[in-house]
């Protein structure tokens, strides 16, 4: 029989260490290329606004943000039809979509 111990406390120490931040930070650097090349425009004020957030969490998380109002209309799309049924707005799903296209976890 083997036994493993696990030290949670060395685990979540690693995802503070500095090359591990740095991995992360470039791989959400990488979801903001590819949600940036796959992002609607029309203004163009949605896709401007992506960005990786520079701070993580305090878990160490690394985050990609688009802080406009409509941004979760963007992602989810809204529930309007027009007279026929047909929904008008779609969801896009363009960040998810960046964070699958660049191999990571949401």
């Amino acid at each position: 029989m083997t036994t493993v111990e696990l030290y949670d406390d060395a685990i979540d120490a690693l995802v503070h260490d500095p090359h591990v931040q740095a991995d992360l930070a470039g791989r959400m650097d990488r979801v903001v290329d590819v949600a940036k090349a796959n992002a609607p425009v029309d203004t163009g004020l949605y896709k401007s606004t992506i960005h990786r957030v520079e701070q993580p969490d305090e878990d160490g998380a690394v985050h990609v943000d688009a802080p406009v109002h409509y941004a979760i209309y963007v992602e989810l799309g809204t529930r309007q039809t027009d007279r026929n049924g047909r929904r008008i707005h779609l969801p896009r799903h363009v960040l998810g979509n960046a964070l699958d296209a660049a191999g990571g976890d949401h």
